[in-house]
């Protein structure tokens, strides 16, 4: 089993609870309004200001335009905050199919699940003997395609943003924080986005610097990688240990943290102190 540090899929998680608590308040919002509106129509201060007729007609026909308005608004905002929901619990679910692939690599390897870099979410990130694999989980519908730019297409149709550009962004920003405390491992950094409902047509290499895959291909992919340079166990602790400092920055890490490095199938240890990575610069071995 692989060194696990962090709960796969909790960002996503969390992002379809909050929408699902947004969702509710504009619910009790909406109910007190109209409540508030029906409360006045009832009230016994209209009936004893004695207005004539086509005054109150008036404002009867004004405040079932208001309800109704209201009401439509408040449905509109509460499909839209479910809609955005079920997409982050679509994502969820999906980080957590890979999630629970990637810890049964061997012990070699260590699994970095959830890391917020500022620029945006890692879902997992796999060091190993084989390299740093930083992976995005898709759980997308359909067939996936390149559209021959290096960009993606669902079912025949352009993405509604540019996904490989912007993870691509994301790569090398972390990749750039990790180098600087262990140096000429660059070559060793791959971007995979691994889909787990839709097909993949044809599009290995298509994507730039990012790899397409579904997630059975991830044991050949990682595991069993033969492209000859491998990291030798120092720097593979080292690498993890210096992502593990980036996600011990997020608000909540901090209690799972010492169960990382060093700490085989979650024996907690100590983090080794910052800086102490920094003079690993020969320690890449080729097999």
């Amino acid at each position: 089993m692989a060194n696990i540090l962090g709960k796969a899929g909790r960002f996503a998680s969390d992002e379809a609870v909050r929408l699902r608590t947004h969702a509710l308040i504009i619910g009790f919002v909406m109910i007190g309004l109209l409540g508030v509106v029906e409360g006045m129509t009832l009230s016994s201060l209209w009936s004893k200001l004695n207005p004539p007729g086509w005054l109150t007609v008036t404002v009867q026909w004004g405040i079932i335009g208001f309800v109704g308005g209201i009401t439509l608004w408040g449905w509109r905002k509460m499909d839209a905050q479910e809609v955005k929901r079920d997409k982050w619990q679509r994502g969820a679910d999906g980080e957590s199919v890979v999630g629970k692939l990637i810890a049964k690599f061997p012990d070699t390897f260590y699994v970095i699940n959830d890391i917020n870099t500022g620029a945006g979410n890692l879902d997992h990130v796999v060091v190993g003997p084989t390299g740093v694999f930083v992976l995005d989980a898709k759980n997308w519908r359909g067939m996936v395609q390149a559209d021959g730019t290096g960009e993606l297409l669902l079912n025949g149709r352009r993405t509604d943003k540019p996904y490989i550009r912007q993870f691509e962004g994301r790569l090398m920003g972390i990749r750039a924080r990790i180098c600087e405390i262990s140096p000429g491992t660059d070559d060793f950094f791959r971007g995979v986005f691994v889909f787990t409902a839709a097909s993949v047509d044809r599009i290995w290499g298509k994507t730039r610097q990012v790899h397409c895959m579904k997630e059975d291909q991830l044991w050949d992919y990682i595991v069993e990688n033969k492209r000859g340079k491998t990291l030798n166990k120092e720097a593979v602790e080292i690498i993890a240990q210096a992502f593990l400092e980036l996600a011990q920055k997020e608000k909540d890490f901090a209690d799972q943290a010492a169960l990382a490095v060093g700490g085989n199938k979650g024996r907690p240890v100590s983090l080794r102190p910052s800086g102490t990575a920094a003079a690993v610069g020969g320690s890449l071995s080729r097999a």
